[in-house]
């Protein structure tokens, strides 16, 4: 099995006063109460802590590689404002572990420094493993230090250049991965190398669920256009070279 998986979570914590507020209320039983609290109170986080941190996980994740383990292929660390367990679990090959957090302080931070947070929090999480698991911690700080230098900025080439037709010119699928959004752009370059267009085609959720569907097939539609093709094959985004005028 090998680790290549790193994920911030936000799990549901209960709390019995709000619940028999809702279950006096609603009139209903501790069950559909905590599943109504979830909705309203925590779903919302939840979802909303998985996006603005994954641009960091996935960065972490791409630059990581993998790692060759016994019994597990990811790592989620899980936050919470108050620790209940200071155990290392494996869930299914999951393994999670609990850390230090408040969703409330981390929301009215900016951008980079959520992106600071998320990276402090994903390695106090693997800090923790990594003592348990008694392993080399250096080859993961690594991976922080080099998230640093690059100065959070998650931006990545899909796959390989495709040549035009008539081998003038060369285009490529950029994806900018931020807190807020993926957003993708599709770059034409000279034979030389030099960019001669870059256009923004589509803006995601920064989530692969989400964006994934479109990283289809990049295909030159003519000698001057070139088109980003979503996966299924019906939908598509298209450039040409009238665009730089």
């Amino acid at each position: 099995m090998y680790l290549k998986e790193f994920d911030l979570d936000f799990p549901y914590i209960s709390d019995d006063e709000r619940i028999q507020l809702i279950m006096n209320e609603k009139k209903c039983q501790y069950n559909d109460a905590t599943k109504l609290d979830y909705e309203l109170n925590w779903k919302v986080k939840r979802r909303s802590l998985r996006l603005e941190t994954r641009c960091i996980t996935a960065m972490y994740e791409r630059l990581f590689g993998k790692l060759k383990t016994e019994d597990f292929w990811k790592i989620l660390v899980e936050c919470a404002e108050d620790i209940t367990d200071e155990r290392i679990m494996n869930y299914s090959g999951v393994s999670t572990v609990q850390v230090k957090f408040r969703f409330e302080d981390f929301s009215l931070k900016s951008e980079i420094d959520k992106k600071r947070t998320t990276l402090i929090l994903l390695m106090e999480g693997i800090e923790k493993i990594s003592l348990s698991k008694n392993w080399d911690i250096e080859p993961f700080r690594v991976v922080a230090s080099q998230i640093e230098e690059l100065g959070y900025l998650n931006e990545w080439v899909w796959k390989k250049a495709v040549k035009s037709p008539d081998k003038n010119f060369s285009a490529k699928v950029m994806c900018h991965h931020t807190v807020e959004n993926m957003d993708i752009f599709i770059s034409i370059m000279q034979r030389n190398g030099t960019e001669i267009l870059l256009k923004k085609v589509l803006s995601e959720l920064p989530d692969e669920f989400a964006y994934s569907k479109h990283l289809g097939e990049l295909k030159w539609i003519s000698d001057f256009e070139v088109a980003l093709i979503n996966k299924k094959g019906d939908g598509m985004v298209s450039v040409t070279l009238n665009s730089i005028n």
